[in-house]
């Protein structure tokens, strides 16, 4: 009885949480971007409900290894004068103001997750609802695909993150586990080229796998 508790437990486990294969994730997208990236953007931009979680891992985590447009320093030099003001609710003024060169990083990276919550803000504030809505499910889906990525619990079933910000915004699943003085923290290079950080606090551990390594 035990024996086949076991085993439906594993097929649960399964299904609840994916290995993230970066290889093979990087390996077509490396051979094949339009097929394996820019085609399942295409259907993430326009309706990401359609997408398979299997199309969503590659999609995402295939992001990593592709060149959209739009780096992270380029984020970092619109922060101050798009990102900043739409992180929170804007005025319809403010927000007609900076939506052209908005819209224009949304449409080259899409996958960020700061983009298309302030984006969303964006949308609301001129009210452009459908949009508004569009940029709330892809950021939804986003962190659908993080949280079914793997448990954390262990080695063998990371929560896979494609940005830095995202290993360290785990630290927070933390808090009540301990002092601040029993934090822990363990980083190691996977084979793949990802790097593995283990977050730990009293009894708890936190097992993050950052697709791709540092860049």
């Amino acid at each position: 009885m035990k024996k086949i508790l076991s085993f439906f437990l594993l097929i649960i486990f399964g299904i609840c949480f994916g290995q993230i294969n970066v290889e093979e994730i990087k390996k077509n997208v490396t051979e094949n971007p339009q097929k394996y990236f820019f085609d399942y953007l295409e259907i993430f931009k326009k309706d990401p409900s359609k997408l398979s979680q299997e199309e969503m891992n590659q999609l995402y985590y295939g992001s990593r290894f592709v060149d959209t447009g739009y780096s992270l320093s380029a984020y970092n030099k619109d922060y101050d004068e798009v990102w900043k003001l739409a992180s929170k609710r804007i005025a319809k003024s403010k927000a007609q103001k900076i939506l052209s060169k908005a819209e224009n990083a949304y449409n080259k990276a899409p996958l960020n997750m700061e983009i298309l919550s302030s984006m969303a803000n964006i949308y609301d504030a001129i009210g452009e609802t459908a949009k508004s809505d569009i940029c709330i499910s892809q950021y939804k889906l986003i962190e659908e695909t993080i949280t079914k990525s793997g448990s954390g619990n262990s080695e063998d079933s990371p929560i896979c993150v494609i940005r830095a910000g995202d290993v360290i915004s785990q630290i927070d699943n933390l808090r009540g586990y301990g002092m601040a003085r029993d934090f822990k923290q363990d980083i190691k290079t996977l084979p793949d080229g990802s790097m593995l950080t283990k977050y730990e606090m009293g009894k708890k551990q936190i097992y993050v796998k950052l697709v791709g390594g540092y860049r």
